[in-house]
């Protein structure tokens, strides 16, 4: 939890984990976070029911009413932005707000941008394309229909060129600009992908991959038109458990990899897949490990930017906090056995990690780990013990977890709240064999 999987094959040990970034006060607001936008290399919020340009200091001014509770997705053409709002249809022009006031607009969740042309949602499966290098412009017949199952179109997005249909139950279908007919685009023979999506608004693409929440419980990417399951059983057994329809997906970019976070409101969880170690991790903000503060990330103004609630955060390296909320770093092992299946024995556990990694001053001075065991398959954790893992300097101090216990499987977990950096590289124990 909190902490990245890294992979350096060449290195002493071959994986570590290190702290996910802390986050900092850029820009403060109120209200709930629906989206966030960079449009001509500006800064663009939707709070609760109002638009905010945010300047590159962090002052937000109201551009006006956005209708509606739901999700927003953004798309433009580096002239005018678009918003869809789950209902009406928006439009920024010259810093100027207006509803989309087309009749033959049928808008739906969202809004994608391809070849000077938007493409938005509709309704009975359907997808309509407005006029070339009009976005505001929505011509009667310039619409069509997923073909190849009855689910209804709930999400567009654009990728590579280009135009992926995710429906409610079946398929995500793949599109293509031909340049003829109305509209002037094409199915892709072969291009359809057989899963529906879960969540419309899950859907978030880096540079080499578009991932989403299926509807079977299960992350999946794709480059093309070959679907990738990316969630191993058991965490696909834990979003199976999850109310998944209103899950949150987006992209962040840390030190040269790519992460996509999912966020699931109703249960206050959040999980974040490693694109380049093909490993999975927890984020959580705050003492009670709840849902991740970021809800939504740009970069833009040389930073890179989440948006929580009201407020939008910076992402820092050398911040250990949330904006000041505590983050716990955590590790949970898996059973440790003895390849007899008898009892076993330990003395004692040693973390290996970067030690002195203490403050000047303030919580963090003289940090500690704290360590629990579990002997019953995790249902339960012994009283914690803290450990010192070294002052500012104290670059040699050995973290060791002196405890003595015997049973048939032992878990041990390690947290550490101190607002510090955390770099975990491996771990040993002793133990003997104590027979059945």
């Amino acid at each position: 939890m909190n902490l990245i999987p890294e992979f350096v094959p060449t290195g002493k040990t071959q994986s570590a984990l290190t702290s996910w970034y802390g986050s900092k006060s850029f820009s403060t607001g109120s209200g709930v976070d629906r989206g966030v936008h960079v449009f001509a290399g500006e800064l663009y919020k939707v709070t609760t029911n109002t638009l905010f340009k945010i300047s590159s200091v962090g002052v937000q001014t109201s551009l006006g009413t956005i209708q509606g509770s739901r999700v927003c997705v953004f798309a433009d053409d580096g002239f005018t932005m678009r918003i869809a709002s789950g209902g009406e249809d928006y439009l920024v022009t010259g810093g100027v707000l207006s509803v989309l006031s087309d009749t033959d607009l049928k808008p739906g969740n969202s809004v994608a941008y391809l070849n000077q042309q938007m493409i938005n949602d509709s309704t009975r499966g359907q997808f309509q394309v407005s006029d070339v290098g009009v976005p505001g412009s929505i011509a009667a017949n310039n619409f069509a229909t997923a073909e190849s199952a009855p689910d209804d179109t709930v999400r567009v997005y654009t990728f590579n060129e280009r135009i992926f249909l995710f429906g409610d139950i079946n398929t995500v279908e793949t599109w293509w600009n031909s340049g003829t007919g109305n509209p002037p685009v094409d199915r892709v023979q072969g291009g359809t992908m057989q899963m529906g999506i879960d969540s419309p608004y899950s859907v978030a693409s880096s540079v080499d991959f578009v991932y989403f929440m299926g509807k079977d419980s299960t992350v999946y990417r794709f480059s093309a038109t070959h679907l990738d399951p990316i969630t191993p059983p058991a965490i696909a057994a834990t979003f199976g458990n999850y109310v998944s329809n209103d899950a949150r997906g987006f992209i962040v970019n840390i030190e040269g990899m790519s992460f996509y976070v999912l966020s699931f409101p109703t249960e206050g969880k959040t999980w974040a897949f490693n694109e380049d170690g093909n490993a999975w991790f927890q984020l959580s903000t705050g003492a009670n490990e709840g849902q991740y503060t970021g809800t939504a990330y740009a970069e833009v103004y040389g930073k890179k930017l989440i948006a929580s609630g009201g407020n939008i955060l910076e992402l820092d390296a050398d911040t250990f906090t949330d904006n000041g909320e505590v983050i716990i770093n955590e590790r949970v092992t898996p059973p440790i056995t003895s390849p007899t299946g008898g009892r076993i024995e330990m003395s004692s556990f040693t973390l290996i990690m970067e030690t002195g990694v203490g403050l000047i001053d303030g919580q963090g001075v003289k940090p500690v780990a704290m360590f629990s065991a579990s002997y019953d398959g995790g249902k339960s954790f012994d009283q914690e013990s803290a450990v010192e893992i070294g002052r500012q300097g104290e670059g040699r101090e050995s973290v060791v977890w002196d405890n003595m216990a015997s049973a048939y499987e032992i878990i041990i977990k390690v947290r550490i709240s101190d607002p510090v950096f955390v770099s975990f590289h491996g771990a040993s124990i002793m133990l003997r064999e104590a027979g059945f």
